[in-house]
């Protein structure tokens, strides 16, 4: 098996499928184990409280910006994902949020890139265990 050290997680391009002709779509990739432990740290503080004379901790996420992070990190880039007169969205961080929190249509279909891209990951963990 062979592995590209320069690019460990690489993305996918899946094309929208009403848009033949122009070729757009949205590469995406898995948040993989490393990424989700960045992310987890940076969003999931240790909370104490003293209850009934005894010491309760748990963790409080901040699961919006937990989200923020995440769509960040698996949009990598977008092609031909325009405004309605034409123009190009660009790919910033604050753009892959707008869509992902306010566009049904653009994170539904992020969401079955996802989904995909998870599945077939676990289609060859299965199939590595097998051999």
């Amino acid at each position: 098996m062979k592995f590209d050290l320069d690019n460990l997680n690489p993305g996918v391009f899946f094309p929208f499928e009403d848009d033949d002709d122009e070729k757009g779509g949205v590469e995406i990739r898995v948040a993989n184990a490393g990424t989700m432990e960045i992310i987890n740290k940076e969003t999931t503080k240790k909370k104490v409280e003293w209850r009934r004379n005894q010491r309760v901790e748990y963790d409080v996420v901040d699961e919006d910006k937990r989200s923020r992070m995440l769509w960040d990190y698996v949009i990598i880039s977008w092609k031909n994902v325009d405004d309605n007169n034409g123009n190009p969205i660009p790919c910033t961080t604050e753009n892959k949020i707008k869509l992902m929190k306010e566009s049904p249509i653009f994170s539904g279909f992020v969401g079955n890139c996802i989904d995909t891209l998870t599945a077939e990951s676990e289609t060859r963990d299965e199939e590595l265990e097998k051999n």
